[in-house]
């Protein structure tokens, strides 16, 4: 089984290239770095709700020191056309973790996951059932979830680099013609690791981002609920949950 880590890189990140893109630094990083063979293009919907409060239901969580706050529950909807058969519906109930500031080191999500159950996954066809379930929640769920964005990649390049498979994009925020530039998301896939040998793959996977020396970079490797199942699927809506 492949090892995965996912690498999100703000816009408002101070690494960016002449035109002020943080998808050129990465890109031209990729390409001064190792010998890369391309292998095509890939696109991505993300959608985000957020759960409104309910009357008579409080929704608790514990901070460090033992105090309740309250959690709030998000939905997420993803669709990755490298995962063309289904769409991946993610739902949690703990709250954001805690955004890490641009120009420090990479850091894994898990460092600052609130406290809370690991999200549930599931999968459902892709294209009309897909359609139709994002109708339910907007036309007859509008009152318990929000939506908060819509992210999307839509023209992503894949790259073969040795035993290493790169997706790298541009997200951007919105529908239509109008649409704000959030960052650049790159997967870093090891073809050769193996499931038994996690903690390796995780170094090896580490060491290749490494060696492009990017700085403000949010990383997504060991996230919650990796043991449960759908572990990439939730690397990438860990990172796509926006800090908003």
């Amino acid at each position: 089984m492949p090892i995965t880590g996912v690498y999100f890189l703000p816009a408002s990140s101070n690494v960016t290239s002449a035109d002020g893109s943080s998808y050129q630094t990465v890109l031209t990083r990729l390409k001064s770095q190792y010998n890369i063979s391309p292998l095509g293009r890939w696109t991505l919907d993300h959608r985000l709700f957020r759960g409104t409060p309910l009357e008579g239901i409080a929704y608790e969580n514990l901070s460090e020191d033992g105090s309740k706050g309250q959690a709030s529950r998000y939905l997420q909807m993803l669709y990755i056309s490298t995962r063309p058969k289904y769409s991946y519906v993610v739902a949690t109930t703990t709250s954001m973790p805690s955004q890490t500031r641009a120009g420090t080191p990479a850091t894994s999500s898990s460092n600052g996951e609130s406290a809370g159950e690991p999200a549930k996954v599931f999968s459902i066809p892709s294209g009309s059932q897909s359609e139709d379930f994002i109708h339910l929640i907007v036309a007859r769920m509008g009152p318990l979830w929000m939506p908060r964005q819509v992210l999307q990649v839509n023209n992503g390049q894949v790259f073969e680099i040795g035993d290493f498979r790169v997706r790298i994009g541009e997200v951007r925020q919105g529908q239509g013609g109008i649409q704000q530039v959030r960052g650049t998301i790159c997967e870093i896939e090891w073809t050769s690791g193996e499931e038994s040998d996690w903690v390796t793959g995780e170094d090896v996977v580490k060491s290749f981002w490494s060696a492009l020396n990017i700085r403000g970079a949010r990383e997504y490797i060991r996230v919650s609920g990796m043991d449960e199942g759908f572990g990439n699927i939730r690397q990438w809506c860990d990172a796509l949950r926006l800090r908003l």
